[in-house]
């Protein structure tokens, strides 16, 4: 939950300082469909990060406690 609330923040921060050159009244489609193609390719990098730590976690070696 709180990547996914940092995530929202950086995109509204990111929104906010890049200029917009479309008209008052136009939405920039293309725009938005460039940034949806990185936002996936962000999300698509974090969930195979995700999954190779998963993996490892469960293949690693367990060290047994000494009594």
């Amino acid at each position: 939950m709180k990547l996914t609330k940092l995530f929202v923040i950086v995109i509204v921060v990111v929104a906010l300082l890049v200029p917009s050159e479309a008209a008052p009244g136009k939405i920039p489609v293309k725009t938005i469909k460039k940034a949806g193609t990185a936002i996936g390719k962000g999300l698509r990098a974090i969930n195979i990060a995700s999954t190779a730590h998963d993996v490892y976690s469960f293949f690693k070696p367990k060290h047994k406690k000494k009594h």
